[in-house]
């Protein structure tokens, strides 16, 4: 059986993909896009699913311009501050879960950094939907640079077309928050020629599927993550800037950041970008945006985003005590047990996480970085296969509690 995934991967499959591709081009009406049926094919030869496809796969791509600002440097034994028994605690973890990367930061420093699988710090990975948080901090660059007036703008102020629709009535905000009220593209898992959601991630036109959903809640009544409600505003970003999204993201954010040389996923040469997903870049850059975060919008000294956006960022929202602006906040499905019959990307934690502050980078598969402020700590965690039985808490408790223990630290 072949599944469609529409929340936060390209594409999902877990067997039976040879068998399930021949059914799909012999629909009665296939899909007459090319380029879809081009990367549908590519995807079957490889039998790929979101996790183990290269990211040499992803084309045609458009690179996303860096820096050369230097990498945090590694500590020295005598500078580290999280004890060596606790990080080996949490490396032992991440090699459980067939983690191909764990890097994590105290103050400038990193006191671990471990690799797998034939990864280095300069392989590039698939951070998944860790991208979103990279739109809401590009929309902070608009704000504060006045192309987008207010997060209580409604959208029909960019989109014209809107202006006698009731989707016009959508805020900025809304969609930051993941609550416009936007319908589902698909409500379908099921890897198909027809379902509207593969043919969006897959074809030639990602922002066309968007114009025609409708809309299902009053905006800011219900939160729903919605992939669409993100490559909404990333439309909208571009129309309020008059830039494309690459070229805005590069100049206000990655560049200043001083990160390496990444690519973005096109929909076809000269279209536009996957805006929800898929930066290909390296786990180190996702860190180091990490401790922009941290640091309330600094790095290396420079004001990259205000220090307020960060906060709203990070404020929940009226629609959801764990969501605030394309970032997740604080604890998720906490049980004493795994539940059974979840899908492989259910968010289970065995514990509530000992810093309060703790917020996180989340990406489909568990790609993850952990941001907890009051501990001067970031933590990145990367995979490219299925980790049985992930626990949210074990890595970030494990080692902040090993900080409280040696500095007396309860917040």
């Amino acid at each position: 059986m072949a599944n469609w995934a529409g929340k936060s991967a390209v594409l999902v499959t877990i067997a039976g993909t040879a068998s399930f591709f021949s059914s799909a081009f012999a629909a009665d009406n296939p899909p007459t896009d090319t380029i879809f049926k081009n990367r549908l094919q590519s995807y079957m030869a490889g039998g790929y699913d979101p996790l183990t496809t290269p990211t040499d796969w992803f084309a045609p791509t458009e690179k996303l311009e860096g820096g050369n600002l230097p990498d945090p440097l590694v500590a020295t034994p005598t500078r580290r501050t999280i004890p060596d028994g606790a990080l080996e605690v949490a490396k032992a973890y991440a090699i459980s879960k067939d983690s191909m990367a764990l890097i994590v930061v105290r103050g400038d420093h990193i006191e671990l950094e471990y690799y797998d699988q034939g990864v280095g710090r300069d392989t590039r990975f698939n951070p998944q939907s860790m991208s979103k948080t990279l739109l809401a901090l590009a929309v902070g660059a608009a704000v504060r640079d006045g192309y987008i007036q207010s997060v209580d703008d409604r959208i029909d102020r960019y989109f014209s077309y809107l202006k006698d629709d009731p989707r016009g009535a959508i805020t900025v905000k809304n969609l930051l928050q993941m609550s416009g009220g936007l319908a589902q593209i698909s409500s379908s898992m099921e890897v198909s020629a027809e379902n509207p959601a593969v043919r969006q991630h897959l074809g030639s036109d990602f922002i066309e599927p968007i114009l025609g959903l409708e809309l299902v809640d009053p905006p800011g009544a219900r939160w729903d993550y919605n992939n669409n409600e993100t490559t909404l505003l990333g439309h909208l970003l571009t129309v309020a800037t008059s830039r494309r999204y690459v070229t805005w993201l590069a100049e206000t954010i990655w560049q200043p950041l001083g990160l390496r040389d990444a690519d973005m996923y096109l929909d076809r040469p000269g279209g536009s970008v996957m805006m929800s997903c898929c930066i290909l870049s390296r786990p180190m850059d996702f860190l180091r945006i990490g401790m922009m975060l941290r640091d309330k919008g600094q790095y290396a000294g420079r004001q990259i985003v205000p220090a307020s956006w960060i906060d709203q960022m990070i404020t929940p929202a009226e629609t959801s005590d764990g969501y605030g602006y394309q970032t997740w906040l604080g604890d998720r499905n906490v049980e004493a047990d795994f539940p059974a019959d979840v899908s492989p990307n259910y968010s289970w934690a065995s514990e509530q996480y000992v810093a309060k502050d703790t917020f996180q980078m989340n990406g489909f598969g568990f790609q993850r970085v952990w941001v907890v402020p009051s501990r001067d700590l970031v933590i990145l965690r990367a995979g490219r296969t299925w980790p049985a039985k992930w626990d949210e808490s074990a890595i970030p408790n494990t080692i902040v509690r090993a900080i409280d223990s040696v500095e007396g630290m309860q917040k």
